[in-house]
C-alpha cells in the first residue's frame, strides 16, 4: 500500500505540466472542497523529501492565462496573388519646335505594366484640326480626324511595348504661337484604360527673296522701266511682306500696290504663301546722265533664317539726248574719237554726158547753152508721155546735129580751091 501516494503525487505533477504548444491544461477533478496539499515523498533519496511546487513566474513572465499561437512560416514558394494587365500612353511630337508647312513625326508608345498580357489592345489618337495626317503605318486607319490603331488581335505582353509613328503635316498658314493639341486614347478588355494629351506651340519660319532688274541702258530723255519679283521659299506663309525702293527719280507710272507719292516706292504686299511670287513694275524718268544705281529691299514679320536674298539691285546706263542740229557732238569721256558720230553732207549728183561731139563754132555755141530745166528742178516720175517726150528729144537732136554737120562741111574750102 506504500506505493499509492507516489502513483497520485505523479498524476498530480502531469496534470500541471502536460499542457504544451499552447494547449490548455485538463481540468482538475470536481470538488467541493479545495484539493489537498500533495503528500510528501519519503524515502531513503533525499531529493524525494521535498514537496513538488509548480515554478513561480518571473518579473518579465506573461500574464497567467492560455497562450496564443505562434504565426504560421511564409513560404518562400508560394507567388503573389496576379495583379493583371495595366495599359500606359506617351506620345510626342518630332522634330521640336513644330514649324508650319513642314512634315512631322506624332509618336504614340503603348507599355504593359502588369503581369500579364494584355489583349485586342486599341489605339485612338485624336488630331488637331490643323494637322494633316500623312500615310499611315500598318495596322492603323483614319476617320475623320482620328488615327485608329490595333484591334482585335493585337496583344502586348507584360514588360513590353508598341509604338506607332503617325506621319503630321502642319498648315502653313497658321500664325507664329497658334496652339496645338492632340489626345491619345488605349483601351483593352479587363484593363484600366489610360490616355495622354500632347499641347505645342507652332513657330513659323520664312524665306523672302528679291529679284530687280532693268534695261541696260537708255537715253536722258527716255525712261527707265523696273520689274521687282518677291518669291517666298516658305516652309511658312510670309506675313506682312513689305518692299521699298527709294528710286532718286521721278516716278512716271507706279503700280497699284504701292500707294503715295514722291520718289520712294512703299509697297505693303501683306501675306505670301509659300512657293508664290509677286511681281511688281513701274517706270521713272531719270535727270542726269551716267550710270544709275538702284537697289530694293522686302522685308517680312516672320522668322527668316537667311536675309542675304532681301535685297536686290539694278544698273541703267543713261546717255545724253541726241543734238537736234545735227552738228558734231563733243567727244564724251570714256569714248573714242571714231565713237562719235560726224554729219557728213552728200556727194553732188554727178554732170550728164554729152550726146553728141561738136567742132568748131557749133560747139562753142552749145556750151553757152543753159543746161536743161529739169535737172535743177525735182525728179518727176516716168509715165507713157515722158517716154513719148523723151524719144522725140531724141529725134529732133539727133536731126539738128546732122544739119550742123551738114553745114559744117559746107563751109570748108574744098581740095581744087
Amino acid at each position: 500500500m506504500g506505493g499509492r501516494p507516489g502513483i497520485a503525487a505523479l498524476i498530480a505533477l502531469i496534470a500541471l505540466v502536460a499542457p504544451t504548444g499552447g494547449g490548455r491544461a485538463a481540468p482538475a477533478a470536481a470538488s467541493d472542497h479545495a484539493p489537498a496539499p500533495a503528500p510528501a515523498i519519503t524515502g531513503t533519496d533525499p531529493s524525494t523529501t521535498a514537496p513538488l511546487t509548480s515554478p513561480q513566474p518571473g518579473p518579465d513572465a506573461p500574464p497567467p492565462g492560455p497562450y496564443p499561437a505562434p504565426p504560421l512560416p511564409e513560404d518562400p514558394v508560394a507567388s503573389p496573388s496576379p495583379l493583371g494587365p495595366s495599359l500606359h500612353v506617351t506620345g510626342g511630337i518630332a522634330p521640336a519646335p513644330l514649324i508650319a508647312g513642314t512634315r512631322s513625326a506624332y509618336t504614340l508608345t503603348i507599355t504593359n505594366t502588369g503581369d500579364q498580357p494584355a489583349n485586342d489592345v486599341i489605339l485612338a489618337a485624336i488630331l488637331d484640326h490643323n494637322l494633316t495626317p500623312g500615310p499611315l503605318p500598318s495596322g492603323c486607319s483614319l476617320t475623320g480626324r482620328t488615327v485608329t490603331c490595333g484591334g482585335p488581335g493585337l496583344t502586348i505582353r507584360q514588360g513590353r511595348s508598341t509604338t506607332y509613328e503617325l506621319p503630321i503635316t502642319t498648315d502653313p498658314a497658321l500664325r507664329d504661337g497658334t496652339p496645338l493639341t492632340t489626345r491619345a486614347h488605349v483601351t483593352s478588355p479587363g484593363t484600366p484604360d489610360d490616355e495622354t494629351q500632347l499641347t505645342t506651340e507652332a513657330v513659323t519660319r520664312a524665306d523672302v527673296e528679291l529679284r530687280k532688274t532693268a534695261p541696260p541702258s537708255t537715253t536722258q530723255d527716255g525712261t527707265i522701266t523696273y520689274t521687282l519679283t518677291v518669291t517666298n521659299h516658305g516652309p511658312s506663309q510670309a506675313t506682312d511682306v513689305t518692299l521699298r525702293d527709294p528710286t532718286q527719280a521721278t516716278i512716271a507710272a507706279r503700280p497699284a500696290e504701292c500707294p503715295g507719292g514722291g520718289s520712294t516706292l512703299s509697297c505693303p504686299i501683306g501675306q505670301l504663301p509659300p512657293n508664290e511670287s509677286r511681281t511688281l513694275t513701274f517706270t521713272v524718268t531719270p535727270s542726269t546722265t551716267g550710270v544709275i544705281e538702284n537697289c530694293a529691299t522686302v522685308s517680312t514679320a516672320d522668322r527668316e533664317q537667311r536675309t542675304t536674298d532681301n535685297r536686290s539691285c539694278a544698273d541703267t546706263l543713261v546717255e545724253p539726248a541726241p543734238s537736234p542740229s545735227g552738228s558734231p557732238r563733243k567727244n564724251e569721256p570714256g569714248k573714242k574719237a571714231h565713237d562719235v558720230p560726224i554729219d557728213v553732207p552728200p556727194p553732188p549728183d554727178p554732170a550728164p554726158a554729152a550726146i553728141s561731139e561738136a567742132t568748131g563754132k557749133a560747139a562753142a555755141d552749145r556750151d553757152d547753152v543753159p543746161p536743161p530745166a529739169h535737172h535743177a528742178g525735182p525728179e518727176l516720175p516716168l509715165t507713157g508721155a515722158s517716154f513719148w517726150m523723151l524719144g522725140l528729144g531724141v529725134a529732133v537732136l539727133l536731126a539738128i546735129g546732122l544739119l550742123v554737120r551738114y553745114f559744117s562741111r559746107r563751109d570748108e574750102p574744098g581740095p581744087e580751091s
